[in-house]
């Protein structure tokens, strides 16, 4: 309680009168340090013994098909018709991709040696996505197939969307399952209110607005990740503590642009 203590009068001695960014200065400035943050937190999740390597890539993938689902949302909002075909068949193209490199992700990983039970679930997250990925895959082929062949069919887009957001949660459940139970909750919470809503908003590309907005709460959550890996009775995991004073580092010198 007294380190949480502290925590909250440095938090509340650093958040001065916030300055609202431009979507320019965001871009240049801010943006590719946040892209930094994120590698940084991954090649330090790399580091416990039974974190898939391969995991982030596809993360990346799924990320990226962001600006599809939005425009597909907007030129077919309630059904699947001709209007948004070149958009389904692009979202078939990345998901045959991402598939690949599933599969890849699925073979490389082993049985850890140690046997835990939070390993064994992450192991099942990753089936459970690539079944999920095959699915959605398989109901735009079939979409296409028969907008190809003029014949009528009712594909409705929220499915799709739907399908696609299901996604993102099971990698997102499967990252935090992979990391050693000491850590675990440490690393769910930044995870969660930092990482994955920070990529949310990268993956839309200009969302300049969402840090302005949450820098505070943000600010927050890196602190209170630093404190408890370092601060508390608690030692810091093998090879990260170089990581997380570059992350302290990174996210200070972003903070200079809103003060």
């Amino acid at each position: 309680m007294r380190y949480l203590g502290v925590l909250l009068l440095l938090i509340s001695l650093e958040a001065p009168a916030q300055k609202t960014l431009t979507s320019g200065v965001f871009q240049v400035n801010v943006r590719p340090v946040l892209n930094g943050i994120i590698r940084d937190f991954y090649q330090m999740l790399e580091l416990f013994p039974d974190f898939p390597k391969e995991l982030h890539p596809v993360m990346e993938d799924l990320d990226a098909l962001a600006s599809d689902r939005d425009t597909l949302k907007a030129s077919c909002p309630r059904i699947l018709n001709g209007k948004c075909k070149e958009t389904v068949d692009a979202l078939r193209a990345k998901l045959r991709d991402i598939r690949e490199k599933s599969l890849r992700l699925l073979k490389e990983q082993k049985m850890s040696h140690s046997l835990h039970v939070n390993t064994l679930a992450g192991l099942r997250l990753l089936s459970e996505f690539d079944t999920a990925l095959e699915d959605l895959k398989g109901y735009l082929d079939n979409s296409s197939l028969l907008q190809s062949a003029g014949l009528p069919a009712r594909r409705e887009t929220y499915t799709v969307l739907k399908k696609i957001d299901e996604l993102g949660t099971i990698l997102s459940l499967a990252v935090v399952e992979f990391i050693p139970y000491p850590y675990k909750e440490d690393f769910r919470h930044f995870f969660f209110n930092f990482v994955h809503p920070v990529e949310l908003q990268l993956s839309k590309g200009n969302n300049y607005q969402f840090l302005n907005k949450n820098l505070n709460s943000l600010n927050f959550t890196l602190n209170l990740l630093n404190m408890n890996l370092t601060k508390k009775n608690k030692k810091t995991p093998e090879g990260m503590a170089p990581f997380l004073s570059v992350i302290h580092s990174k996210w200070n010198s972003l903070l200079r642009y809103y003060l």
